[in-house]
């Protein structure tokens, strides 16, 4: 990690062997689009073969990549880890579905040079294009209202889905290892920290259809909880970024 990179894409993958080729696509693009770039494959506490799959993959077509193991299953420990390592202008938070493709990073990178801190691609866009069924649909309204209720005009959406950023924002250190909140936290201080921010839509075609587990809602729930009484805790700090 000696090297200085233009951007760097991370893929934070927990047991995704069979999901690897879902990204082939946009990482063909990245190696088209981008001259000083690097692929970072964030390996959160993998028990199957998504080490073999991606070397197996990758190894032999001249793909500027690297892995890093995490021994934490959560996601935000592997992405801290990735932050503190990687020397680079920008990165690019990437999802194994490859619901944000080579069209949104396009357009993202573009808008980032111009004028921004920070691109967000959140699914609840009122111009994104997702097909979420009903539960999916009353989950997204609890979990605006409960993050309205924790954090009020701080919030304006449930689902954050950051995307692309500049790897000198002040806070990036300070991030907690979140599981499901990791993308939330970077939200609220976006706007806590008077961040020039953007969102763009997306689009899906096709979902894969994965079931909503109750364990999982009640771990943001709690983790959101944690961080209001950080929050609280700081306030002289919140509010002397807002003034």
């Amino acid at each position: 990690f000696n090297n200085t990179y233009n951007i760097a894409f991370l893929f934070p993958l927990h047991n995704e062997e069979k999901r690897i080729n879902n990204n082939i696509k946009l990482i063909k693009y990245i190696k088209r689009k981008f001259k000083n770039y690097l692929v970072v494959f964030i390996l959160n506490n993998c028990t199957d073969n998504t080490h073999k799959e991606i070397k197996k993959k990758f190894s032999k077509n001249n793909l500027c990549y690297t892995i890093i193991n995490s021994n934490f299953h959560k996601r935000g420990s592997g992405i801290n880890k990735a932050l503190k390592l990687i020397k680079c202008k920008y990165f690019a938070i990437c999802a194994i579905d490859n619901a944000w493709g080579e069209n949104f990073y396009n357009r993202a990178y573009k808008l980032i040079k111009k004028k921004y801190d920070v691109i967000y691609g959140p699914k609840n866009h009122i111009k994104s294009i997702v097909k979420r069924n009903f539960i999916r649909k009353v989950i997204s309204g609890i979990s605006i209202f409960y993050l309205k209720f924790l954090f009020g005009n701080l919030m304006d959406q449930d689902s954050q889905c950051i995307k692309l950023f500049r790897s000198d924002i002040k806070f990036l250190k300070d991030l907690h290892n979140y599981n499901y909140f990791t993308e939330t936290e970077f939200f609220i201080l976006s706007k806590t920290y008077k961040l020039r921010y953007k969102n763009i839509p997306i689009k899906i075609k096709k979902t894969e259809g994965s079931k909503v587990k109750f364990f999982k809602l009640l771990e943001y729930m709690i983790e959101a909880l944690h961080f209001k009484f950080f929050l609280l805790s700081n306030k002289k700090l919140i509010e002397r970024n807002h003034t």
